[in-house]
């Protein structure tokens, strides 16, 4: 380079060029074959995930969630630093976290933090007017109830017809009316929902369980049981009623009522209503299928 100035280039000759093209088209093709090389070795094929079945939860298969009022009976015990009130019931005494009680209950609100006796002693005594064992189930649910996550209600079993009921139906029933006492109108709802899910349970095991007599009468009798304790005089307590009976006369085998209903005569209103829905099943049949009933003579009688 003379003068600052870059040398003019001299162009190639056609030799030059042909020569040129060749090299470049042999580096082209070495840099596709190394290249895919390369990609075969480092590359390897994506392994394949192990398949996991995320199916949705079978009925029966939910996780361990509480499902019947026996898993809420010994939640009360936990110690904790709250102020605690005492309830009484035929001599027996549960001391119960003041705020789980007027959290979940107008009536407990009132008796604590009023103006009542009770608010000074810290103090219910219901004497005998509840049974200790229902008033136990009454306070586990309302520590559920004020739990970080409460808990959902049972949902139906997909084999009723596997085992008797985990708890009878008239520990709901009687729970249920202690709700409805102490004002505790999402408890209510909450165990209202219980209800309708242990008919259910009971009407498709009675339907399934047409030639096990055995099975047949200790679901009449926790039908029969959970029936007796409602107090009709309540609209909420008369329509669960109506609902219990109605499913009760659509799945029991009539062979087995007939066999079994000796054993639940204590339950005389239980038996009457029975009786009417198989007496409005009959009426309906009657009327669709337009049966006509014969005039009979009378015992013993040669006819008129």
């Amino acid at each position: 380079m003379e003068g600052g100035t870059l040398p003019i280039p001299q162009p190639f000759t056609i030799r030059e060029l042909r020569a040129l093209r060749a090299f470049l088209v042999k580096a082209l093709a070495l840099f596709h074959d190394s290249s895919a090389s390369s990609k075969h070795l480092t590359m390897a094929p994506a392994k394949k995930r192990a398949r996991t079945t995320r199916s949705t939860p079978k009925e029966d298969a939910a996780p361990d969630q509480p499902s019947t009022l026996a898993d809420f009976r010994t939640a009360w015990l936990v110690k904790s630093d709250d102020q605690m009130v005492e309830l009484k019931a035929k001599g027996e005494s549960f001391r119960v976290a003041k705020r789980v009680l007027t959290k979940n209950s107008e009536y407990f609100e009132g008796c604590f933090n009023g103006q009542f006796s009770e608010a000074k002693k810290g103090v219910v005594d219901f004497e005998d007017e509840i049974e200790p064992q229902y008033l136990g189930l009454y306070i586990g649910l309302a520590y559920s109830h004020s739990s970080i996550v409460p808990h959902g209600a049972p949902r139906p079993s997909k084999f009723p017809e596997a085992e008797a009921p985990k708890t009878p139906m008239r520990d709901y029933v009687e729970v249920f009316k202690l709700c409805d006492r102490f004002i505790s109108p999402a408890m209510g709802n909450y165990i209202e929902r219980c209800i309708d899910v242990a008919i259910g349970d009971g009407h498709r095991a009675l339907r399934r369980t047409q030639a096990d007599e055995g099975m047949q009468k200790v679901l009449i009798r926790d039908f029969a049981d959970g029936y007796e304790a409602l107090e009709m005089v309540h609209d909420a307590q008369k329509q669960i009623g109506d609902r219990m009976m109605l499913y009760f006369c659509e799945g029991v085998s009539y062979s087995s009522w007939v066999a079994s209903m000796e054993e639940v005569m204590d339950r005389q209103r239980f038996v009457g209503h029975v009786s009417r829905g198989f007496a409005d099943t009959l009426k309906a049949l009657q009327e669709a299928r337009k049966l006509k009933r014969k005039e009979l003579a009378g015992p013993g009688a040669a006819g008129p």
